[in-house]
């Protein structure tokens, strides 16, 4: 037996379709005309009595199956009331085979198919058995009409039922592959603002300190720079909680509301590097300008910390969709197929990942003796703004 329910059931818990409706007011319909029919024909008495106490029995019990919000368990009762009534009223009076139309809709819906196709079989039985006895069984084709015709609206029911089943299952599919698409898209989220973080971080906080221990470690080294030494330790480590709190607040540096060659310039000029812009200055997005001053801040740290350079050059270059910007430096350079500098390898990726995640292309030229170059280039717009 096939548990499920009928797509077109229209329990408590569906509304009830127009399809539905129409079924009920034709029973309804058919009933009354049936009983008109028979009685124009026959006496009241007899059969007559049984067949009008029948047809009572089926009206009220679909009637008590149908009506009313409190659908369920009583509607399947009442109709298979009302379908066991009308069995032997469509035997003794053939007038009231008719019906049998709209019992075979009610009976698949609220039964699972197997036992709808069943019970529908039972019905078509009935009404070819009274066509039978009513002819005497000299008119064979009354009696097969009828019985053809039943089994063509019952398996043609059968057939939209699985139709509008394969369809729900559809829909449920796509609605669960829609849900799975949602997650994803929440876990990429979380991915991305964990990278950022991680990035930002290390582009600040990380830095700021490592470069506080450095000046307490020469103050150890040097007596004469020791009071400098931690005044400027002191800074450094004051600057770093200023941008531990910026971060932790999502706000931006002061620096980074200025435009982006003035932020550059002054990022190089503090490194002691040269600064070079290329092109015509342009807006940039916000989130591309954040991008890459983090970036050059982190080369010429790197430069600075691991290249040994004497001289270290930024190129910015604003082409007409997009920006660029190169770190060059003539330090002792490294085999980017063998090694990465000490303490530098996450450094180089949270680069890379700035610069990608912003559909950008991030660049690394190195060799032993022969310095090294970063260069980014990355649309003057997000992704987002670009799709927008």
């Amino acid at each position: 037996m096939d548990p499920r329910p009928s797509p077109l059931t229209a329990g408590p818990d569906r509304p009830l379709t127009a399809m539905h409706i129409a079924v009920d007011l034709g029973f309804g319909i058919l009933m009354a005309v049936s009983v008109f029919r028979y009685f124009s024909n026959h006496p009241f008495g007899g059969v007559g009595v049984w067949a009008l106490a029948l047809a009572v029995g089926a009206t009220l019990a679909y009637a008590a199956a149908v009506l009313g919000t409190d659908r369920g368990r009583r509607q399947t009762i009442g109709i298979l009331t009302a379908t066991a009534f009308w069995l032997p009223l469509a035997v003794i009076a053939p007038s009231f085979s008719w019906c049998a139309f709209a019992l075979i809709f009610a009976v698949y819906r609220v039964l699972p198919r197997r036992q709808a196709t069943i019970t529908s079989a039972g019905i078509v039985v009935a009404v070819s058995a009274g066509l039978f006895i009513m002819s005497d069984g000299q008119d064979l084709g009354l009696v097969l009409g009828p019985f053809f015709g039943g089994i063509v609206v019952s398996t043609a029911y059968v057939a939209l039922d699985r139709t509008l089943e394969n369809r729900r299952q559809l829909t449920d599919e796509l609605l669960a592959t829609r849900e799975q698409l949602a997650r994803t898209e929440r876990d990429a989220g979380a991915l991305a603002e964990r990278g950022r973080f991680a990035s930002e971080l290390h582009d600040t906080v990380v830095q700021r300190t490592a470069s506080a221990l450095l000046l307490l470690e020469s103050k150890d080294e040097s007596r004469d720079r020791g009071d400098a030494a931690i005044a400027e330790a002191r800074e450094v480590l004051r600057e770093a909680l200023v941008e531990t709190r910026q971060l932790l607040h999502g706000l931006q540096a002061p620096a980074e509301q200025e435009s982006l060659s003035a932020a550059l310039r002054d990022l190089a000029h503090s490194h002691g590097a040269e600064f070079t812009a290329v092109g015509e200055d342009h807006a940039v997005d916000a989130d591309v300008t954040h991008a890459l001053l983090r970036v050059t801040q982190e080369a010429l740290v790197n430069a600075g910390k691991h290249a040994a350079a004497r001289a270290v050059r930024v190129t910015l270059t604003f082409f007409d969709d997009a920006v660029g910007v190169d770190i060059a430096d003539d330090g002792r350079g490294f085999d980017t197929e063998q090694e990465q500098p000490v303490d530098a390898g996450y450094g180089l990726r949270a680069m890379a990942w700035r610069i990608e995640n912003l559909g950008g292309r991030f660049t690394l030229e190195s060799a032993v003796g022969q310095g090294t170059v970063i260069a980014c280039v990355v649309p003057s717009a997000t992704l987002e703004d670009t799709r927008a």
